[in-house]
Formats: structure tokens, C-alpha cells, sequence
């Protein structure tokens, strides 16, 4: 069996599919299968002549989101570590290299985001550049965006279907070691922020507070996987981005 499961949910990715899953074949550390679920009924099935190592999922005839997508990648993922892959994102060459021996050292770790715009150059980095710590709450605190890394595949791990699944995913896999885990700065993960996303109109942006609201009432009625111990400090997370969020429309606003 594979030492680490790469997820992938696509949906209309025929463009940037290949260059994310270059970047994983491209990887120093080898030992690991690519599991894509596509999110529609578009036929994905030319990537897979690309390494023996990807599979392929039959297609939905609808999209269901990208957690439910990835869930499906997950339920037939063979690997001990779980690594999240988007479509139209990529890795460092030493991403899964360094991540792999701090993960089974320490339990888990997280790599370096790195966010794009469209012509490739940094808007920032999550954690800030120059960050030497572990990955803990205070970070997440400030992220403002996603922060991944290598979680022990488990049979109750699964992403949920709410707003920022991603993140709520990382953030349990942090509250399940405690709050404290491994980091890298140089295993980076490349985030393409695309000018046309979702996730930076303005409807969705307006939106954002309902969803913190509702993610916060899950964590404090038990309903994700973060331990009771746990759950003040993952719920301080998310009441952070909900004021920073706050300060951005009123500013906005101005």
C-alpha cells in the first residue's frame, strides 16, 4: 500500500489538472497514489495515462461540492497519510519529502501556503515569511486562508459539506494532536487565488459571517472531529477570521 493518498476533487479542471498533478509526479518523495474524484460527469480518464499511481473515480452527474468530492476520493484512498491537492493548485518538489518524516515523528504536519495571483507572484504567506514555530492555533488564527498538511488517514476523518471544509479539515487534524504540530516552511503549497473564484466575489464575501457562525456552533455541539479539550481554542480560531472579516466589509464600507 502507498505511504500517502494525494486527494483531488476536479471540476471543470481539464486546464490546470495537469500542471497540479506534474507537480506531485515531480515530488523527491514517490511513495504515494493520486485519488481523483471528479465533480461532474466530464470524463477525466486521459490524466490517468499519465503514472501508473493515479486512479481515477467515475464521474457524479452533478457537482456536490468539494467536500463530498474529496469524501469520495477518500473512501477509496489505500495510503496511511492523507494529502490535499486542488486542482488548479501545486506543490514544492520536496512537499510530501519533508512533510512525511515530521508527520510520522510528530503525528501530523503542515507546509508553508504560498498564495498566488494570476501571474504567479506571491499576495503573501500563511504562516508570514520567516516563521520557525509549530503549526498552532495562533497561526491559524491569522492564516486567513488555507494552511495544509499530511493527516493520518483514520476511518472517521472525512472533509464536511460546509463553507471552508479545507480548513476545518486542518484544523481538526491540529486539535487531534493537541495544538500543536509539525511545520515546515520549506515544503510549500502553491494556492492559485483566481480573479473569477467564488471564493473572492463580493456575494460570497458578505456572506462569510453566517458560515463562521454556523462552523462555530458544529465545533461547540460536537459535531466535527475536534476533541471537547479542544473545542475553545478551534472555535477562537474562527471568531478571529469573523472579526477580521468584519473589519474588511467596514472598511470596505467606507
Amino acid at each position: 500500500m502507498p505511504a500517502v493518498s494525494i486527494i483531488v476533487a476536479a471540476l471543470e479542471a481539464e486546464a490546470t489538472l495537469g500542471a497540479a498533478l506534474a507537480g506531485a509526479l515531480a515530488q523527491s518523495f514517490g511513495d504515494f497514489e493520486i485519488v481523483i474524484a471528479p465533480d461532474e460527469p466530464r470524463d477525466y480518464a486521459a490524466f490517468g495515462s499519465l503514472d501508473p499511481r493515479i486512479r481515477i473515480l467515475p464521474g457524479v452527474p452533478a457537482p456536490t461540492g468539494p467536500g463530498p468530492a474529496r469524501n469520495r476520493a477518500l473512501a477509496a484512498a489505500r495510503g496511511d497519510w492523507i494529502a490535499l491537492l486542488d486542482a488548479d493548485d501545486r506543490w514544492s518538489p520536496n512537499y510530501l519529502g519533508d512533510l512525511v518524516p515530521a508527520a510520522r515523528s510528530h503525528g501530523a504536519a503542515f507546509g508553508r501556503t504560498s498564495v498566488l495571483d494570476e501571474t504567479g507572484a506571491e499576495l503573501r504567506s500563511i504562516p508570514a515569511p520567516g516563521y520557525r514555530g509549530p503549526a498552532n492555533y495562533a497561526v491559524f488564527a491569522r492564516a486567513f486562508g488555507s494552511f495544509h498538511g499530511l493527516a493520518r488517514r483514520t476511518p472517521e476523518r472525512r472533509w464536511h459539506p460546509v463553507f471552508a471544509e479545507d480548513v476545518l479539515f486542518d484544523l481538526e487534524t491540529l486539535a487531534r494532536q493537541g495544538g500543536k504540530a509539525a511545520y515546515s516552511p520549506e515544503s510549500v503549497y502553491y494556492l492559485s487565488a483566481r480573479p473569477g473564484s467564488a471564493t473572492r466575489s463580493a456575494g460570497f464575501i458578505d456572506g462569510i459571517a453566517r458560515h463562521y457562525s454556523a462552523i462555530i456552533a458544529m465545533i461547540r455541539d460536537g459535531e466535527v472531529g475536534i476533541p471537547g479539550s479542544e473545542q475553545a481554542a478551534a472555535i477562537a480560531v474562527f471568531e478571529s477570521w469573523a472579526e477580521m472579516n468584519e473589519r474588511y466589509l467596514a472598511a470596505r464600507a467606507l
